[in-house]
Parts: C-alpha cells; sequence; structure tokens
C-alpha cells in the first residue's frame, strides 16, 4: 500500500531494467517516461538474488542502449531519479570488481554477484539507474549506497544483467513479497 519509486533503462523493445527491490510485491507497476506520461508495465523477469526486474512496457517507444562491460579506473554518469525527483546524471568511477557475497533482497537467501564499487554520490531513487560511459553505453545497474561510507555506491556487473536477459522473458512473474 506504498509507492516505490526508482529508476529503469531500457534494453530492448519495451523493456525496461530496475532492481528488483524497487517492485517487490507491486500490484501494478507503470514506467514515467521522459515527457511525464505514465505508461502501463508488467514485470517478466524478477530475480531477488542478483535484485534485478525486466519489465514490459509495449507502448514506451524508446530505443534500447547499448551496453559494455566496466573495468577499473572506467567512469561515467549514473542517470537516476534521487528521490522521485528530475533526472541527474552523478559522476562515478569504479574503483573496483568483486565477486560479492551477500544476501537477497529479502535477507533470507545467501548470494554471490558481480559487483562494481563506486565513487559516486548516489541517493535513494538511484535504484536501477544505468551507469553510463563516456561512448554513452551501460555498464552497470546501480543497486545501493553505502551506509557508512559517503560517496561508495554498488552496481551490478552487465554479466548479472545479461544473466537474467537470458531467461524467458515471455510472460508475467510474481514480485515475491513487499518489503519491510
Amino acid at each position: 500500500r506504498r509507492i516505490q519509486d526508482g529508476t529503469g533503462f531500457v534494453v530492448g523493445d519495451g523493456l525496461v531494467v530496475t532492481n528488483a527491490h524497487v517492485v517487490a510485491g507491486a500490484a501494478a507497476t507503470d514506467v514515467l517516461r521522459s515527457d511525464g506520461s505514465k505508461v502501463r508495465a508488467t514485470v517478466v523477469a524478477f530475480d531477488p538474488e542478483r535484485d534485478i526486474a525486466v519489465l514490459r512496457a509495449p507502448s514506451l517507444h524508446r530505443p534500447a542502449l547499448p551496453r559494455a562491460t566496466a573495468h577499473t579506473g572506467d567512469h561515467g554518469a549514473v542517470f537516476g531519479h534521487p528521490g522521485g525527483g528530475p533526472l541527474r546524471a552523478a559522476p562515478f568511477e569504479v574503483g573496483r570488481t568483486v565477486q560479492a557475497t551477500g544476501t537477497d533482497i529479502y535477507d533470507r537467501v545467501r548470494t554471490e554477484r558481480a559487483v562494481l564499487i563506486l565513487a559516486s554520490e548516489l541517493h535513494p531513487g538511484d535504484s536501477g539507474a544505468a551507469l553510463v560511459d563516456p561512448q554513452g553505453r551501460v555498464v552497470g545497474v546501480a543497486f545501493a549506497i553505502a551506509p557508512d561510507k559517503p560517496g561508495v555506491a554498488y552496481a551490478l556487473a552487465m554479466s548479472e544483467l545479461d544473466a537474467v536477459l537470458r531467461s524467458d522473458l515471455s510472460g508475467v512473474v510474481d514480485t515475491g513479497p513487499c518489503l519491510r
């Protein structure tokens, strides 16, 4: 019974990527276009271990962004909507790429995933934002900020997104329970 905001980006014809924690428990999902109009979307992939969701919004009519792999030292901008506000570009630099051990979005299942450790000032609402390199390619998906380290944020490597995009995206999937 609450509205959750996050950021997403287009990866294919009518396909938008965001974080799983942005849509967890959602009965209905809308994508807000850059012109301010809303488009109804359905969740076609929900991976709480990777914290990635894919939404299908057939009437979105936006081009897919090209993708590439990030490396230590790469830089660019994170295009997000902190606090559900207007689009903002926050600079980032990849400090390290690690195979991180943690838990799923529900804090129940142990996970391992490829994570980019960033020098970047991100905020709630930037979840699901694209990390874009100077050539305009998406190189990661923002998913968390370090609560104890100002200026440190985390993004999923493209290998994590690619694994989800290889799954069956043909039908609507359950978004699990709401986060507490």
